[in-house]
C-alpha cells in the first residue's frame, strides 16, 4: 500500500474510533452504583492497552532510527536526512499499534454492548 494512503487510513481509524471508545467505556463507568466487575475489568484493559501501544510504538522508532543514525560508531552527518517517505513510513510504523489497538476496542465493545 502507498505509504501516504496507509497513514491516511490510520489516522482515520483512531480519528473516527477513539470517540467511540471512549464513548462506550464512560458509558459504562458512569452507571450509579459499585461498578460490575466487568466494568472494572475494562477500566484496568484500558490503561493496560495504552502502555502496550505506547511501548510498541517506541520500540519501532528505536530499532527503525537506530541503525540509521549510528554507523561506524559515529553519528551521520545531516546530509544523510531521512526522505519524506521513510518519515511517513516511520510514521505509520509507530500509528499501528494505535490503529490496531483502536479497531480492536471499537469491535469488542459493539459486541460487548449488542449482548
Amino acid at each position: 500500500m502507498i505509504p501516504w494512503l496507509t497513514f491516511w487510513t490510520r489516522s482515520a481509524d483512531i480519528a473516527m474510533g477513539a470517540p467511540e471508545v471512549i464513548h462506550r467505556r464512560l458509558a459504562m463507568m458512569g452507571q450509579p452504583g459499585p461498578w460490575p466487575v466487568a466494568t472494572v475489568l475494562e477500566s484496568q484493559l484500558m490503561v493496560w492497552e495504552k502502555m502496550m501501544a505506547a511501548w510498541q510504538a517506541g520500540l519501532s522508532i528505536y530499532t527503525t532510527m537506530l541503525p540509521s543514525l549510528w554507523v561506524g560508531g559515529r553519528a551521520l552527518s545531516g546530509s544523510h536526512a531521512r526522505t519524506t517517505r521513510d518519515a511517513v513510513r516511520l510514521a505509520n510504523q509507530v500509528m499501528l499499534p494505535y490503529s490496531t489497538t483502536v479497531n480492536a476496542n471499537v469491535k469488542r465493545l459493539r459486541k460487548k454492548r449488542s449482548r
